[in-house]
């Protein structure tokens, strides 16, 4: 398997924030999933997913007591999808668009479900499907990096029958899944096993390799039909301040990786930690300061708890430093409510001037902001105030003020840029023929999942470039079937139904409010009309709260609803 490095053994205690469920966890929250989605329009959690895994399908796995199978099909879209399922921001994707908080309620936590079967998956040694036989295209593609980007093309390509070699300068996978993720979110597995089912396709890793020094562009190109660059953001952009070069003022992905990989660099927690910056980064050094804090506490049973918490004392106090207000920081909001919840605190517009100390730093000395007219990026400008300095005292300060653009990789690559991100086309085309671009490369930083959709979209591409396919073209969305019979009103998605009963209806307008999709409205007469039956998604949110009957779902004879006969389960 994927070596993990040693150091990793003795990485942090931190507690994790998505544990896994129980089995029987587990099967309660599937059941609970309303199984939407429709012919035309899929399930609004499916449309939030940058990797477009089949949620409700996965979950109807769980539900019916087949993890493995949940498994096999999340593995299908994101074959990284035990990582994700721990580190996406499932609260603004899937999760935040789950119909049922549309009334109020908790959303399906899809998250820890996809996690419970993806792990489930991996015990079980569950892979990817292999490649077809007369899938063999024989072309080889090069990846350039082996983080979340490079990772999902390859695993794509050797699907789709391709020769595949994977060039990572470091000396194991994962890029900023590695470097750039807290270990509260995820230390190193399931990484490595994830890691290993792309091995199995077929894809070469070869490790320790850069692109200039130990192999050359010009060798990269006579080797391969294509090549795909994933290789993310580059170190942490420097503050360029006095005292920067202070013991114990961290870079935020030296700091992580630290964390993560163990503290062979004798990594010391301070007591009091300063954090610059105000993204999701940022965030996670803050809380992952206050979380080691709170678990130094706990009892040292093994020799390895000894040597975590002589090395690893967590932080009493945190403060994040951010130059703009609460409301500009760039961090997700709820990674910003949890980072105070948790005991965090925010000292907005203030700015960093020096870092102070002579064989250590103890302190940041600041000045305050205000904020001023927009900049380019529509934020208002922080504008110093005189006089207004101050100083943060200190014992450890962590930079998250982003990271370098690897201009000089892209440069001998001969893409063109756009300001410090890879300029790339709506098919991950760059400038240069053949080359392909995805990943934070081109977008300046992002999620996990945001850079598997990338590797899988330039897979897809570059297999139309190399075989010389068109593209597929979009599937137009069929017109809506009305029909009018006694009464009721007949709106047809495929085979499909959804009914309305005008005569029933009462005007309440509870099926408006909690419709999900903005299917329905209410006519001059305050009677139930749809006004598009294409977007409904079958949820029966709308069935379940009429109190005058005068709505309901029927899933017709299509491939869902014959999955939904087939198991025993209603399809109306």
């Amino acid at each position: 398997m994927t070596t993990i490095p040693s150091a990793s053994l003795l990485g942090p205690v931190a507690r994790d924030a998505h544990p896994t469920l129980t089995e029987s966890e587990a099967v309660l929250e599937a059941e609970a999933c309303l199984q939407c989605g429709g012919p035309c329009t899929s399930a609004p959690c499916v449309g939030a997913c940058p990797a477009g895994i089949d949620i409700p399908g996965f979950i109807r796995d769980i539900a019916q007591g087949r993890p493995v199978d949940a498994a096999t099909k999340i593995f299908a879209d994101n074959i990284l999808g035990g990582t994700c399922a721990r580190v996406c921001p499932v609260e603004v994707l899937c999760q935040g668009s789950c119909v049922l908080l549309k009334e109020g309620r908790r959303a399906i936590q899809i998250g820890r479900l996809q996690r419970f079967a993806t792990d489930k998956g991996l015990e079980a040694g569950t892979a990817v499907a292999a490649p077809r036989p007369n899938a063999q295209r024989f072309a080889s593609v090069g990846v350039i990096g082996a983080g979340p980007a490079g990772l999902a093309c390859a695993a794509e390509l050797a699907k789709l029958g391709y020769q595949v070699v994977v060039y990572e300068q470091r000396d194991f996978p994962g890029g900023l899944i590695t470097r750039g993720i807290a270990p509260y979110k995820q230390q190193y597995r399931p990484l490595p096993e994830e890691v290993e089912q792309i091995k199995r396709l077929g894809v070469q890793l070869r490790f320790g390799v850069s692109v200039g020094t130990q192999i050359t562009p010009a060798q990269l190109r006579q080797a391969h039909e294509a090549i795909f660059v994933g290789v993310g953001m580059g170190d942490d952009m420097p503050a360029k301040l006095p005292g920067e070069w202070l013991p114990n003022v961290w870079e935020s992905l030296k700091f992580i990786e630290a964390l993560k990989l163990g503290p062979t660099g004798g990594l010391a927690i301070g007591r009091r930690v300063a954090v610059i910056g105000g993204g999701n980064t940022a965030i996670d050094v803050a809380r992952e300061a206050v979380m080691l804090h709170s678990t130094e506490a706990t009892s040292a049973n093994t020799a390895v708890d000894v040597a975590r918490q002589s090395v690893m004392m967590g932080a009493s106090e945190v403060v994040m430093l951010y130059r703009r207000s609460e409301a500009d920081m760039p961090a997700f909001a709820h990674e910003i409510h949890a980072a105070k919840r948790e005991g965090v605190k925010l000292m907005t517009q203030v700015a960093p001037l020096e870092f102070i100390g002579t064989d250590r730093v103890t302190g940041v000395r600041c000045i305050k902001m205000r904020l001023g007219a927009p900049d380019a990026s529509g934020r208002p400008r922080p504008e110093p105030i005189p006089g207004s300095e101050f100083v943060v005292e200190a014992d450890m300060v962590v930079k998250a003020i982003g990271q370098k653009p690897l201009l000089e990789l892209f440069t001998a690559l001969g893409a063109e840029m756009k300001g410090s991100v890879v300029k790339v086309d709506d098919e991950m085309r760059t400038s240069v023929p053949n080359l392909f671009a995805g990943g934070d490369c081109i977008n300046g930083g992002s999620t996990v999942v945001q850079a598997v959709r990338d590797g899988r979209k330039a897979a897809l591409a570059i297999d139309r470039t190399l075989a010389g396919k068109a593209r597929a073209p979009r599937r137009e969305t069929p017109e809506p079937k009305i029909e009018t019979d006694n009464g009721q009103v007949k709106h047809y998605q495929a085979d499909y139904r959804l009914t309305t009963a005008p005569k029933l209806c009462k005007g309440c307008n509870i099926c408006v409010t909690s419709c999900p999709t903005n299917t329905l409205a209410l006519d001059q007469a305050t009677k139930i009309i749809v006004k598009d039956t294409n977007t409904c998604v079958f949820c029966g949110m709308c069935e379940a709260r009429c109190p005058d009957f005068a709505i309901w779902i029927q899933r017709g004879a299509s491939d869902r609803a014959r999955v939904f006969a087939k198991e025993g389960a209603p399809v109306s």
